[in-house]
């Protein structure tokens, strides 16, 4: 029962991390394409490129899902673009940020994408409002027109507390079986210990010749 109970709970955890990896992706490609939108302005001719890439950093910057979760772009060399929660950093060169680790996050943000154009970047990272790192996986995919590297993600240790909830409540439903279960056998075993003892001394009395004794049904003499 533990076993299923720990291969459950294992088989959970793993969905729960892919289903939000997956969102993640998807809403990272639809600030895509609101980068997208802007740049179509800027090639129509409809806005200059300092016009569009404003109206794309200040529409992402609005874009939350998740009720918290944000998005950041910086540029192929490492510089941020537009962070939302951190706009101290914006324009900061970050080649040079490193995680408690000493993982350099943005340098891998760019060399993902210059190897593959997008995917998962596992750093450390505060959450909003907060000091102290934690773990976070982001998804982060280039535009190539700006040079642009948009990023999303999502903090690892959210998906560790949900598993230590349904861990606590698969264990306390696994203590509530045992202990009926428990029950249950001892009930059993009682009646069974007291019939096979009354037995006993019936055949024990009728060995030394008392043929009037019988069982009691409540196993003792009437």
């Amino acid at each position: 029962l533990l076993l299923l109970v720990a291969w459950q709970l294992k088989s959970q955890a793993d969905q729960a991390l892919q289903e939000r990896m997956d969102s993640t992706r998807q809403n990272v490609e639809v600030a895509m394409g609101v980068i997208a939108h802007a740049h179509a302005l800027e090639t129509a001719g409809t806005l200059n490129r300092d016009q569009a890439q404003q109206q794309a950093r200040q529409l992402v910057g609005k874009l939350r899902y998740d009720n918290r979760e944000y998005f950041w772009i910086n540029d192929m060399s490492a510089r941020m673009v537009m962070h939302p929660i951190k706009p101290e950093l914006d324009g900061q060169d970050l080649s040079a940020m490193k995680d408690p680790s000493g993982f350099a996050l943005f340098v891998a943000f760019v060399d993902r994408v210059k190897r593959d154009g997008k995917g998962f970047v596992g750093y450390q990272w505060p959450k909003p409002g907060k000091e102290q790192p934690v773990d976070k996986l982001s998804f982060v995919q280039g535009f190539e027109p700006w040079g642009w590297v948009i990023g999303s993600g999502i903090y690892i240790d959210d998906l560790r507390e949900a598993q230590m909830q349904r861990l606590a409540w698969s264990l306390g439903v696994i203590a509530g079986a045992l202990l009926v279960a428990g029950y249950l056998f001892y009930s059993f075993y009682r009646v069974m210990d007291g019939g096979l003892r009354e037995t006993r001394r019936h055949l024990h009395a009728m060995t030394e010749g008392d043929l009037t004794t019988s069982p009691s049904p409540w196993g003792r003499d009437e």
